[in-house]
């Protein structure tokens, strides 16, 4: 039999454990960043899709009612989108967003319209680009620009007969 006593550690194993909880720590901490980092970029996005949204909306609701109930949507009638006018009431709207949120929406910088026009004589189209640079990220490692975000919404005029 083997006598009973203190266990003596083996030769060369002291201080693996901590090694082994020090580098566990760390590769949570990791994942941790890298999951908020995702989420940040995620939310960023929905939010400049929200934005892309609203412009649309916006632009499709600036449709004159008078001549579009008179005379129906077609092209070149009185009540039919143009370009012109879903740019300008696309900026106006976006314009009015931004500065409801001081001029900065969420993680998200240098908002622009890059794409507005009536896709038909009913529908409105915009697109939105923007800055995402989430919080946690390694600014030396990663570029320190962050991530370019592209966002279209459209609307859509419709009647009831």
């Amino acid at each position: 039999m083997a006598p009973v006593g203190p266990a003596r550690p083996l030769a060369g194993e002291e201080g693996q454990v901590l090694l082994l909880g020090v580098g566990t720590v760390a590769l949570v901490a990791a994942l941790l960043l890298v999951v908020a980092t995702a989420t940040s970029v995620y939310l960023d996005l929905k939010h400049l899709t929200s934005l892309a949204d609203s412009a649309a909306a916006a632009a499709a609701d600036s449709v004159d009612y008078s001549s579009y109930y008179g005379s129906g949507v077609s092209p070149g009638a009185p009540g039919a989108l143009t370009d012109q006018v879903v740019i300008e009431t696309a900026q106006e709207d976006l314009g009015s967003q931004l500065r409801a949120q001081d001029g900065r929406a969420g993680g998200l910088g240098d908002v622009r319209i890059s794409q507005a026009y009536a896709q038909d004589a009913g529908t409105a189209v915009v697109t939105l680009t923007a800055r995402s640079q989430p919080p946690f990220l390694p600014w030396g490692i990663l570029p320190s620009g962050g991530f370019t975000l592209t966002a279209t919404g459209s609307a859509a005029v419709t009647s009831r007969p």
